[in-house]
């Protein structure tokens, strides 16, 4: 594929990896960045949520504990 990616100062290995999924996965290259994006963040807010919820039961069972709660 001739098709570039714009993105400002993006090392090109990592072009040349985007380049080989679009490939791989039949999408253009524009396609496989977003979908990359994508699953990236759909994976950073999974791993706060849980960690937020980690904290919230952690909390929650130090406030259940405490005499006078």
């Amino acid at each position: 594929m001739d098709v570039d990616l714009f993105i400002k100062k993006m090392p090109h290995v990592v072009k040349e990896l985007i380049s080989r999924e679009a490939f791989d996965n039949r999408r253009s290259i524009n396609q496989e960045a977003i979908a990359l994006l994508e699953e990236a963040l759909l994976s950073r807010v999974g791993t706060v949520t849980s960690k937020r919820k980690q904290i919230e039961a952690l909390l929650g069972g130090y406030i259940d504990s405490q005499p006078g709660a």
